[in-house]
Formats: structure tokens, C-alpha cells, sequence
């Protein structure tokens, strides 16, 4: 028997395989038609562990891992097919988006995040300046700004932990979120200053960390650049500062140095935060962060849901679960959240479906926010 000959009995076989599958499908809608009478829930680990035990002992030696693997799998989309037929859809209340908003900005003039701030909110922006990340979120927690504008990710350094943690927090939603390029520099008051130490903020020292430690300098990490910037303009030290060169000219600071960052094409994403969940029309993009059950493949069967409901994960990431969330959730020590980001729209029936199981599923669940990127 040649090649050819083996591919088309694979392809007969796959045939009666959907055909099988085809058939399953159909009686486990009937089961949750059946559920939905009952009231009954669509998970039930009692049967779940009864097939799968059949299943491994009827399965050849070589075969009992694989076998397994291949019905937990139908099982997890039987689930998502009765899942998605037993719930029904749920209007999601959200706010409209102010249109002349007070925006906390963290910082001072020149700073990145005013340059973002004013992409988003445009020239007449009403943008007030907070020296902390976590007085941002204060002042739109406490109402003195309708938005904040933060970042969120590097394309060099990464994630900025800080307003993860103050998400978490402070509960906040996401209502939007744009890219900026960053193109750093090395400034001080004179080009002839004997550089002893760079301050920035760490991101940005983080970004920058070849060319500064070639060159053997110390480094401190201030609140932000323009901070930073405005300190060095103001100190009688030997310092200098990683900024923009928008923002070395504001404080009338001289280039010592042009694109030092380590990698060419550097980028920051911001997050526009709001105290109420505000969704504008055309809305694409959907964050989450929920907890997964410490067993055997529940990260998979989280991803299945996604892959079954046709949606694109951007995004997924892990983080130590806050204290103030272990407390109310009753979690262990090495308990972790998953932020995930996806393309969707709450107001798609399918997607709709899936956070509500989501949310009555998983240990922990919050939805951050259904936005659209700024351009």
C-alpha cells in the first residue's frame, strides 16, 4: 500500500469521524434541552469522570493518554455547545462618554502620558497633572476627573506593573486606549556636564538600560520623565535625565544624546480609565481578568471557550492575585489572575454568552472594559 493509498483511508476515516461527532452533537443538544426543563446544571463532574474513566480503560495501552485527551476535548466543546443554548442574552449597562472631560494625567507638563492625554482628548483637553500613578486613580475614584490616561505596556519593557495593581485596586474600567511612540533621549542642564547619575522613570530606564549601562552610569528611578526632566533642570548635580526631546526643550535642557533606546521602534500603550463602564459605539476590543481552579487543564479549557465562540485572544497574561481579592475569595498563597484581552463586542450574542458563564464559572471575574484603540 503506497502513501496516497493510507491518505485516502485517513480521509474516509476522518469522514465517519464527523459524521460520529456530528451525531453527539445533536444528542448533547438534547441533553441540554432536557437541563434547561429540569433546571440542571450544564457541568456535572460525576458523568464527566465516568466517561473519561471508561474511555482510558477501553483505550488501547499506548493510546489510554491520548484517548483521554480526545474526549476531555469533546467533552469541554459539548459544554460550550450546551452552554451557549441554556443562557440567555443580558443587556449590559453602561454610561455615555463625557465630551469636554476633566483628565488626571499623572506627571507634569511634557511628560508622555500629556502627549497621549491630548491624542485622546485633543488640544482643549481639561487636563490636571497628579505626581503619583495611584493619585491619578484617586482622583477619578473620587470624581475630580472623568478619565485618567495611564500607561499600560511598553514594547520594549513591557507591562507597568503599577497600574495593574491600581486596577485591581480601585476596580476602574478600561474605555480606551491608543499607542504613542517613544523616542527617548539623554539631557542635561550643559552638553559638557560630567554625568555621575541618570534619573528617569523606570520604565524608561528600563527601555534605555544598554546604552546607560555601557556607559557605566548610575541610575534612579523618579516618578516619571518630565519629573525627571524638571528635577535635573532644577539640581545643582551632576545628573541627567531620560525624557523626550519635546519635553528637554520645555525645561531648557540640552541633548546630550538622540535615540538611545535599545530597541528601534519603541512604543507605549495607555489605558484611558473611568470609574462607571463606558462603552462607545464600535467598541472591539474586550479585557477581562478572571481566576482558573489549580487542576489539570484549565487554562486549555478556558482557551477551547475562546476558540469555540470564534473568538481572537490578543493578550494573555498572569499575575499574583492581590491580598484584598485572596481574602474575599477565600484563595491560596500562589493563587494567580489572568488578564486576558480579546477582539469582541458585548453586544454580540455569542461573546455576551461567554462572559456570563465566565463570570459564574471562574472563582474570581471582573470585566475591565469594551473599548476601541484611538488612532
Amino acid at each position: 500500500m503506497n502513501l496516497d493509498d493510507i491518505r485516502k483511508q485517513i480521509d474516509s476515516t476522518d469522514s465517519r469521524l464527523l459524521k460520529l461527532f456530528s451525531e453527539r452533537m445533536e444528542l448533547c443538544r438534547q441533553v441540554a434541552e432536557y437541563k434547561k426543563e429540569k433546571g440542571m446544571p450544564v457541568f456535572q463532574s460525576g458523568r464527566e469522570k465516568e466517561v473519561l474513566n471508561k474511555i482510558t480503560a477501553e483505550s488501547p495501552p499506548q493510546l489510554e493518554a491520548a484517548g483521554r485527551l480526545l474526549f476531555s476535548q469533546i467533552m469541554e466543546i459539548s459544554k460550550c455547545l450546551q452552554q451557549e443554548q441554556l443562557t440567555d442574552y443580558k443587556e449590559t449597562a453602561s454610561s455615555d462618554i463625557k465630551k469636554a472631560p476633566a483628565v488626571a494625567c499623572p506627571g507634569i507638563r511634557g511628560s508622555y502620558s500629556e502627549e497621549a492625554c491630548i491624542k485622546a482628548f485633543g488640544d482643549n483637553a481639561g487636563i490636571d497633572y497628579y505626581d503619583t500613578f495611584e493619585r491619578v486613580f484617586g482622583a477619578v475614584s473620587g470624581g475630580r476627573a472623568d478619565y485618567g490616561v495611564l500607561p499600560i505596556e511598553n514594547s520594549t519593557a513591557g507591562s507597568v506593573e503599577d497600574t495593574y495593581k491600581l486596577l485591581e485596586q480601585y476596580e476602574m474600567y478600561i474605555c480606551g486606549r491608543l499607542s504613542i511612540p517613544v523616542n527617548h533621549i539623554l539631557a542635561a542642564k550643559s552638553k559638557n556636564a560630567n554625568i555621575e547619575k541618570v534619573i528617569s522613570h523606570e520604565q524608561a530606564l528600563r527601555q534605555c538600560s544598554d546604552f546607560l549601562s555601557k556607559r557605566g552610569y548610575k541610575q534612579k528611578a523618579v516618578e516619571n520623565t518630565s519629573i525627571a526632566a524638571k528635577t535635573v533642570s532644577e539640581s545643582g548635580e551632576n545628573i541627567a535625565c531620560v525624557c523626550s526631546a519635546h519635553c528637554a526643550k520645555l525645561y531648557g535642557l540640552e541633548v546630550i544624546a538622540e535615540n538611545i533606546v535599545d530597541i528601534g521602534e519603541n512604543f507605549t500603550r495607555f489605558v484611558i480609565i473611568s470609574k462607571e463602564l463606558q462603552i462607545e459605539e464600535g467598541s472591539d476590543i474586550i479585557s477581562i481578568c478572571l481566576s482558573l481552579p489549580h487542576i489539570s487543564g484549565s487554562l486549555y479549557k478556558l482557551l477551547t471557550r475562546f476558540y469555540f465562540s470564534g473568538l481572537n485572544l490578543t493578550r494573555i497574561e498572569s499575575r499574583h492575585m492581590p491580598a484584598h481579592i485572596k481574602k474575599k475569595s477565600g484563595s491560596d498563597s500562589f493563587e494567580v489572575i489572568f488578564y486576558l484581552d480579546f477582539e469582541g463586542s458585548i453586544s454580540n450574542p455569542s461573546v455576551n454568552k461567554l462572559l456570563q458563564n465566565l463570570e459564574a464559572d471562574c472563582g474570581y471575574y471582573r470585566l475591565l472594559g469594551n473599548y476601541k484603540e484611538i488612532v
